[in-house]
């Protein structure tokens, strides 16, 4: 698979969103870092989907049917509006879960 500079620049962007600033460079993605970059996306946005399911905590009171309501309303709205970001707890699960395997995938051992 030949890699252009642009799609190079691109997976590096993904990967030090994910892993952190200066994790990579466009020169250092190879056909292991785009595979583990785009399993890494793939699963934030199943994360982040699941979580767009989530109703939004009522405090210490038991929610009334109101309030039930007005969170499912909101969860509707996020589905119709086609949210797709990534929430902060989904983009740390992927951070860890892959941290070995992009590590590997820059240093060119997979």
């Amino acid at each position: 698979m030949d890699i252009n500079r642009a799609d190079r620049e691109h997976a590096a962007k993904v990967v030090n969103f994910f892993w952190g600033r200066g994790t990579a460079t466009p020169e250092t993605v190879n056909e292991s870092v785009i595979r583990v970059a785009v399993d890494a996306l793939d699963q934030a946005n199943v994360c982040s989907d699941s979580m767009d399911l989530v109703p939004r905590p009522a405090g210490i009171v038991r929610p009334d049917p109101k309030w039930a309501m007005k969170q499912i309303r909101k969860v509707a709205q996020r589905i119709n509006e086609g949210n797709t970001s990534v929430y902060h707890i989904c983009k740390v699960r992927i951070e860890s879960v892959y941290k070995t395997e992009i590590r590997m995938a820059l240093e060119g051992l997979i």
